[in-house]
């Protein structure tokens, strides 16, 4: 299912002013819609009211902001806090997503991230920006991908000037095998359930030794239901319903926190 995303990346490395609303990208990423987007920040709304209360409509735009900025993507209006917005619905999606890790993350012992299946880098930019702001201290941030999304990955990151994570890049093909690290948070979201199960299990060997806690967003489509996900060899704190769903009733996605 990659080889047309990993294809039009590496053909077009090097002009990624609009690789955002390709449709070959968007197969993969920047598909969010609005409806779902209008859905995120109801969720965004609600999770700040209850625990961030330190973050600001300021913040969450300058984010926006700082995503939007390169590739050119798809916007759409919004209203965040009785303020208009003009962003990428997929931009509020990471926002939304690094909140939820980020709450996870700071009752664990793990300051070590490692993130498997990693689009352009979007999830880290907003793990990055609000990480400084709730002052949660993330040591290490490895990036696990295909070679050409690793390369567009740089890429894009070199472009943003204030990130305060160092983030290593590593071929999916080495399976964490050359992470020379323990104790990391996994982060996997919409990746490790939908590739084929060689993969999956090179990773539950190779990498997830080395993991002590994690977030994974779990699609049962791809044939795992969610009473799989002990396939992970984790205890597994939590499993919510992705909120919003944007699976379909038959087939949903979850959350599992490790």
């Amino acid at each position: 299912m990659y080889i047309q995303y990993e294809k039009f990346v590496n053909e077009n490395i090097e002009h990624i002013e609009n690789f955002k609303n390709n449709f070959c990208y968007n197969a993969i990423l920047e598909h969010v819609s609005k409806e779902q987007g209008i859905e995120y920040i109801y969720y965004i709304e609600k999770l700040i009211s209850e625990s961030f209360s330190e973050i600001t409509f300021e913040n969450i735009n300058e984010y926006l902001l700082l995503n939007d900025k390169y590739g050119n993507p798809r916007k759409n209006s919004f209203t965040l806090q009785n303020n208009n917005i003009i962003c990428s619905a997929t931009s509020l999606r990471y926002v939304y997503h690094s909140l939820i890790i980020l709450k996870h993350i700071k009752y664990t012992n793990s300051n070590k991230i490692v993130e498997v299946g990693c689009g352009y880098g979007g999830l880290f930019l907003a793990i990055n920006f609000f990480s400084k702001i709730l002052e949660i201290s993330i040591e290490k941030y490895y990036m696990i991908d295909l070679p050409p999304i690793c390369n567009l990955i740089d890429l894009y990151l070199k472009k943003q000037t204030d990130l305060n994570i160092e983030y290593i890049l590593k071929t999916a093909y080495s399976y964490g095998k050359d992470i020379d690290d323990d104790n990391l948070f996994l982060i996997s979201n919409y990746c490790f359930t939908e590739i084929d199960e060689q993969y999956r299990n090179g990773y539950i060997s190779n990498l997830f030794p080395k993991i002590k806690n994690g977030f994974i967003i779990w699609q049962t489509v791809f044939g795992l239901p969610i009473s799989d996900s002990t396939i992970i060899r984790k205890d597994i704190m939590k499993i919510d319903e992705e909120y919003p769903q944007t699976a379909s009733v038959t087939n949903k996605n979850y959350y599992v926190y490790f």
